[in-house]
């Protein structure tokens, strides 16, 4: 079964670097995830996206549940 984790946060009123420090940290995230809960031949996809209207940014990895 292909299941997945998503690592969110409102981005509304941050600009900038307070901005870009936010998402490295949702990506640091993501990888603790990966190295600490699945193993990384299990991975099938992982995206990134941002939500401009509600200033939502997220990360999420696609991975085969063992």
């Amino acid at each position: 079964m292909i299941v997945h984790k998503n690592f969110s946060e409102s981005m509304t009123s941050l600009t900038g670097k307070k901005s870009s420090v936010k998402r490295r940290e949702l990506r640091e995230k993501l990888e603790m995830f990966i190295r600490n809960e699945i193993n990384e031949e299990d991975i099938v996809s992982i995206s990134e996206s941002a939500i401009s209207l509600g200033g939502l940014y997220s990360v999420t990895v696609w991975y085969r549940e063992s």
